[in-house]
Parts: structure tokens; sequence; C-alpha cells
């Protein structure tokens, strides 16, 4: 037996006794591997075990499934999405995760059930679901998005901030996030004082990182006075809309005298009667309306949509936040000249 081991103070028994704990250590690391993987498939499945699948309407569970499917049913998953048909495309989503053991193999099926789930207005679940996805990969930029847009869409804003540092990290610009999130926390804390958060728009307004469109608007509800000091004529494009349906009692005449653009609103807007010739103002609907005014033509007013300069998606409302693609400060005012409809209100007494 001495013969074949080496003596303990022989140059080969330490070699000998690194090989064997190099290879122990390879054993446990392996057992440990898989022991890991298993609790987090079995983690998973238990996750997307609570989740009810009763209001899926398509039968496809008896459906035998082979590798060749996943593909084709994921891209009818997704157009299911896109078409608002949720149920149906949950339920896709649900049978291919629960028929892929491999993570990396799902994730982007994981990724999109949690996008559904938040387009059909299931917000915790979308948010259980993409903060499972970021336990096993921490770097999922989609999930790390996906996520703060259901933190917004909660009020939960000092959640959807943390999101900020992981993002910047990973190479995106967060700098307009990061000021939508500011604008947005300031305007639905209830605890900010008046003036504290007029005096805090004020500010914004002079940063064109925030959104102005979303700053004046706000300063007209809370302090008219400032928002007409404010005003940048420049951007009245942007603007029209909140200008167009101001209340009488908000407008400030000294400064709408000034200026031809606004003299031009308010006078196609029949607020303000046209002395002599009307000036140009430069915005094609106005001039139009003021036009016809002159011809006769009383009854001409704008109709207003919304566009997102993203997803070209239009909206019969206006948007803080595209509801289609969520890109922030994407709104693209679209007016349109259509005949006016005397306004006609019942009382309901």
């Amino acid at each position: 037996m001495d013969k074949i081991l080496p003596a303990y103070n022989d140059p080969l028994f330490s070699i000998l006794i690194i090989v064997l704990l190099i290879l122990v250590v390879a054993v446990a690391s392996f057992f440990m591997g898989n022991y890991k993987e298993e609790k987090q498939l079995e983690n998973l499945k238990n996750f997307l075990g609570k989740i009810n699948t009763d209001e899926c309407t398509l039968d496809i569970d008896k459906l035998p499934f082979e590798e060749a499917l996943v593909t084709p049913l994921s891209l009818l998953a997704e157009t299911f999405s896109v078409q608002g048909e949720y149920q149906k495309s949950i339920g896709i989503y649900l049978y291919l995760i629960d028929n892929i053991s491999s993570f990396q193999k799902k994730e982007h099926l994981l990724e999109g059930l949690g996008i559904t789930y938040l387009k059909a207005g299931f917000l915790k679940r979308s948010e259980s679901l993409f903060l499972e996805i970021l336990k096993k990969h921490a770097r999922n930029r989609e999930a790390l998005y996906y996520i703060e847009v259901v933190y917004e869409l909660l009020y939960e804003y000092d959640k959807a901030k943390q999101t900020l540092t992981p993002l910047k990290i990973l190479g995106e610009n967060s700098t307009l996030l990061k000021t939508h999130l500011e604008l947005s926390s300031l305007l639905k804390d209830k605890n900010i004082k008046r003036e504290e958060r007029v005096e805090k728009l004020k500010i914004f307004t002079k940063d064109n990182s925030y959104s102005y469109r979303r700053v004046i608007k706000e300063l007209f509800k809370l302090d008219s006075k400032e928002a007409w000091a404010l005003l940048d004529i420049d951007k009245i494009d942007s603007i029209l809309d909140i200008m167009w349906f101001l209340p009488s009692s908000n407008l400030n005449f000294d400064i709408i005298s000034k200026s031809k653009i606004l003299n031009s609103i308010y006078i196609a807007k029949g607020v303000l009667e046209a002395n002599g010739e009307v000036l140009k103002s430069g915005i094609f609907v106005i001039d139009a309306i003021n036009a016809a005014q002159r011809g006769g033509n009383l009854e001409v007013d704008l109709d207003f949509k919304y566009g997102c300069s993203r997803c070209k998606q239009h909206f019969p409302i206006a948007f803080e936040r595209c509801p289609k693609c969520y890109a922030i400060d994407s709104i693209l005012v679209k007016v349109s000249l259509v005949k006016k409809v005397p306004y006609s209100g019942y009382s309901l007494l």
C-alpha cells in the first residue's frame, strides 16, 4: 500500500490532495447547480399555477406538444395580444411555458405573457411575472422597462424610480424617463401644497427635458396667471387644444391682445370680435376658420385627435404616455375642421 500511495511528505501527495479537492468541489457544484435549477423551475411552476386559466377561451391543453409548435404558437399569441384578444393570447402563452423546461428558451414567452397582462389591465399579475423574470435574469431590459410602466400605472413612483439605475447601467438613456417620473410624482402627490407645486412647475418650464405640455396644462389648473406669464408662443402648436378649450374666466385678454397668434385663435373661437382685418396666425386651421367667418360661415369648429410619434397610432383623447407603445412625451396634436355642433344639455333632475 505504501508503494501505491505517496508518502505525506512527498510532493505528489500534495498534488493528489489538490486534485481530490477540485473533484469534490466540481461534483458539489454540479449537484448544487442542478438542485438550484430544479428549485427555480418548481417556483416558476408554482407561480404560474396560481394564475387562474379558466378565463382562457382556447382549449389547447390536450394538444400534443412539439418543439416545432413553439414559433408559430408564439407568433399567434402575439397576434392575439395586438388584436386585443387577451384571453386567447394568455392561454397560448401558458400552454407553451408549461411545456418548456428551460428558462432560457421560455424567457421571451414570459416577457410576452407579462406584456399581455399589462395590456389587459392585470397589473399585479404583470408585476409578479416581471419580478420572477428579473430574479433569474437581472439584466433583462424588457422586464425592467415594463415593470417600470406597471409601477407607474399603480402610482408607485418610488418603486418605478428604482429601475432607473439598472437601466442606466445597461446603457439605456434614462434622462427622459427620470424627468417623466419626477413630474408624474409631483402631479400625483397630494401632500404637496398648491403654492409649492406651482413653484416647482415654474422651474420645470425652464428645463426642456420636462414635458412643456404637461407642465403648462397643470399650471392653467393651479394658477392661470402664472401660466399666462410663462406661455411660450413658439410652442403653441403642441398646446392648441389646451388653449382652445380654456374657459373664458381663465383668459388673460391683456396678453392675448398683444399676440397676433393668440388674438387670431380667440377670434376664431368666437370669444373676441374681429374689428377690421384679422392678422394671420400662421396656423392653417385657425386662419381657415377666420376666413370662413369673414365669408359669413360661422358653423366651422375644430376637432382634436392625438397621435403617437413613435408607433403612429391615433387616439380620441390626449395622453401623457402612449397607451399602445408606452412612449414618453410622444403626443402629436392632430387638428381638423368640422361643422360646429350646438351644445345641448339635458338635466337629469
